[in-house]
């Protein structure tokens, strides 16, 4: 029975690449503010970076960044054991735990990895929500290593939602898809405290969050051609976009 489970997994996890990979390279790829991450490379050759990003746009996140060594976090449930088999088919090396399971081990063995010198991308509202609020984990990942965490956002001109707390964005064929550098790193000092690391957290959601609102307006007739350029409401409602 187990053989067969295994078998079942490894179809799944290699259909999902195939059809991922030819469905999402229709797309049209429209990426802004990669600079930070140029000029940090630039002065730092060979360190690495933890990458941020929502739940929401995994989809996207595993595609753009596929067969760059990078780790990823996936839930120690069944369904995360499809998410895992799936990302590594993308060449990502994933680890299994969430803030719910087997966390504690996760995350020591995402820090030795990072600490051998890959970098993680990090879904920081997973595994269960809520949507756009951040776990604390990527913050004391960040202060443990010392790296910087770099967010990152996508969009989709055309897309599917999922019925979920998380709303995943499916990219329609031939759809333009939109990314969204932070314009600065956030580096968190190793001998930040408690109080300290939460308004480092708080940052991060606030950060991702303003992102999130520019990328999803960048398709609208008034946006213009780079969606820096648009002005966030300081009242807007993350959930709400």
């Amino acid at each position: 029975m187990r053989l067969i489970e295994n078998i079942k997994l490894s179809l799944f996890a290699w259909a999902a690449w195939l059809v991922t990979s030819v469905w999402l390279l229709t797309c049209r790829e429209l990426v802004f503010g990669q600079e930070i991450q140029a000029d940090y490379q630039q002065r730092n050759p060979g360190k690495n970076l933890l990458y941020a990003t929502w739940h929401r746009g995994l989809v996207y996140c595993l595609y753009y960044y596929r067969f760059r060594d990078m780790v990823v976090m996936a839930s120690a449930s069944s369904d995360g054991e499809l998410a895992a088999r799936a990302a590594s088919r993308f060449g990502w090396i994933p680890v299994r735990g969430s803030s719910s399971r087997h966390g504690p081990q996760a995350f020591r063995q995402m820090e030795a990895l990072v600490k051998k010198g890959y970098s993680a991308g990090i879904v920081t509202d997973a595994p269960r929500g809520p949507a756009h609020v951040s776990k604390l984990g990527i913050i004391l990942l960040a202060k443990r290593t010392g790296l910087p965490i770099l967010p990152v956002i996508w969009s989709a001109e055309r897309c599917w939602r999922i019925n979920s707390w998380d709303r995943t964005i499916i990219p329609k064929p031939f759809s333009r898809v939109v990314g969204l550098f932070a314009p600065e790193l956030i580096q968190v000092p190793r001998d930040a405290d408690k109080k300290e690391c939460e308004r480092y957290r708080q940052k991060l959601d606030n950060t991702l969050n303003r992102m999130m609102y520019q990328v999803d307006h960048f398709f609208t007739p008034a946006a213009g051609d780079d969606p820096r350029k648009i002005t966030v409401p300081e009242d807007f409602d993350p959930n709400a976009t």
